[in-house]
C-alpha cells in the first residue's frame, strides 16, 4: 500500500500509470515528437510519448535527435492547454441571438511535463485563477499533473537559479524521476496521485536508490543555472532603467513577440470581433504580446514606440514588476525565449549585464 515517501520501478510502471489515467477518463497531454519538435499534444498512447529522444537547446537554435535518454519541452507550455492562443467567447447569429460554446473542459492529466513547467501553473494560478477567469478555473479543477524531474537540464534552462526545479517540490499529483533505462523513481503529492500510485508494482526507494536520485537531482541543479542571483535583483534592474544594455540588446530583435508566445506565464490578451458572411460574428479572446507594436497603441499614440522600451518592459515585468503585482517572479526559468529567439538574444545574459552596470555605479 502506498501511503506518501519515495518508492521506485521499472520504466514498464510508466505505461501503466499512462493506462491508469486513460482508464480513468483522463484526456491525456503529454510531450509528442511531431514534425521533429516537441510539442504538448493530446496522445492515446504510452508509445507516442518520446522516450528515447533527446532535444538539442542553445540560444536561437533547436533540434531533436534519436537515442538520447531525456527530452525536455518544446515551444508549447501548459499555458496552451489551460490558456489557449484563441478561444471562442460566443458566436452572434444573424437574427442576433447569442450562441455560447458547449461544454469544453474535459478532465485533463498533464503527463511527463517538467518541474517549470509546473511551476508556471503556480504562477498562472495568481494570475488567471486570482482574477476568476471562468474557463481557466473550470478546466484547473480538472486537471491532474504527472511531472518529469530533469535530471539533464538543457543549454538554456536556468531552473535552479529560478528555484523552480530540477526537482519539483509541491503542486503535483505524481512527480516521477527516470535515473536509467529501467529506473524510475516515484513520488505521490496527492491523494489521487497515492491512489494511482498504488496500482503500480513498486516498492519503498533503497538507500542506494536514494543516493542515486538525489545525486542526479544535486548534479542537475548545478547544471541549470544563470549568471545571475535573485537577490535584489528587482531592485537592481528598476535601478537599471537607463542602461544601455538594452537598447544595445533592441539593435539584434525583431520585435517578433515569439518570446510572448513561447512563455509559459506571459498572460497578455486582446478581444476581436470577426465578422461572418452570414451576417453573423464570433468574439474571440486571442494571445497578444507586449513586444509588438500595437500593443501599447492608445488613442493619443503609442507609449512603447521604440523596440528597445518594449523589450525593457517585457525584462522588468518578468523580473520586477511581476514580483510587486503578485508575489512572485514571472520567469520560470525554462528558457524558452532563448532557445526559440530568431536573434538567439540570450535573457540570461541581458540581465547579467544590466546589474553589472548598475554595480558599476554603485548601484545594487
Amino acid at each position: 500500500m502506498v501511503s506518501g515517501g519515495i518508492y521506485s520501478g521499472k520504466f514498464g510502471e510508466l505505461r501503466k500509470l499512462f493506462n491508469a489515467l486513460r482508464l480513468r477518463g483522463y484526456r491525456v497531454i503529454a510531450p509528442k515528437l511531431e514534425d521533429g519538435v516537441i510539442r504538448l499534444k493530446e496522445v492515446t498512447s504510452f508509445d507516442e510519448v518520446p522516450y528515447g529522444w533527446e532535444d538539442i537547446q542553445a540560444p536561437g537554435k533547436y533540434s531533436v535527435r534519436e537515442g538520447g535518454k531525456h527530452f525536455r519541452h518544446g515551444p508549447d507550455a501548459p499555458k496552451r492547454i489551460l490558456y489557449p492562443p484563441r478561444l471562442e467567447l460566443f458566436r452572434l447569429r444573424p437574427d442576433w441571438s447569442v450562441e455560447y460554446p458547449k461544454e469544453r473542459f474535459p478532465p485533463t492529466a498533464l503527463f511527463a511535463i517538467k518541474p517549470c513547467d509546473l511551476a508556471s501553473i503556480s504562477v498562472m494560478d495568481r494570475v488567471q485563477g486570482g482574477i476568476g477567469d471562468p474557463y481557466y478555473l473550470a478546466l484547473r479543477k480538472k486537471l491532474i499533473i504527472i511531472v518529469e524531474n530533469c535530471v539533464e537540464p538543457g543549454a538554456t534552462c536556468f531552473c535552479s537559479t529560478m528555484g523552480t526545479g530540477p526537482e519539483a517540490r509541491d503542486g503535483f499529483d505524481i512527480a516521477y524521476t527516470r535515473l536509467d533505462d529501467n529506473l524510475v523513481v516515484f513520488r505521490p503529492g496527492s491523494d489521487l496521485g497515492v491512489e494511482l500510485l498504488s496500482e503500480l508494482n513498486i516498492e519503498p526507494a533503497t538507500d542506494e536508490v536514494l543516493r542515486k536520485y538525489y545525486d542526479a537531482l544535486k548534479n542537475a541543479s548545478l547544471k541549470a543555472k544563470a549568471p545571475f542571483e535573485l537577490e535584489r535583483l528587482p531592485d537592481e534592474l528598476e535601478l537599471g532603467l537607463n542602461s544601455p544594455v538594452f537598447k544595445e540588446v533592441a539593435e539584434r530583435c525583431f520585435g517578433c513577440a515569439g518570446c510572448n508566445m513561447v512563455c509559459p506565464t506571459c498572460f497578455c490578451f486582446d478581444v476581436i470581433d470577426e465578422p461572418e458572411l452570414d451576417g453573423g460574428a464570433v468574439r474571440v479572446r486571442v494571445w497578444d504580446g507586449c513586444f509588438s507594436y500595437t500593443y501599447a497603441e492608445v488613442a493619443g499614440g503609442n507609449f512603447r514606440k521604440d523596440l528597445w522600451a518594449r523589450y525593457r518592459h517585457w525584462v522588468l515585468h518578468k523580473f520586477a514588476y511581476w514580483v510587486r503585482q503578485f508575489g512572485v517572479f514571472g520567469c520560470v526559468g525554462c528558457g524558452r525565449c532563448i532557445t526559440w529567439c530568431p536573434a538567439g538574444i540570450d535573457l540570461r545574459e541581458t540581465i547579467k549585464s544590466v546589474v553589472e552596470w548598475v554595480r558599476s555605479r554603485g548601484g545594487g
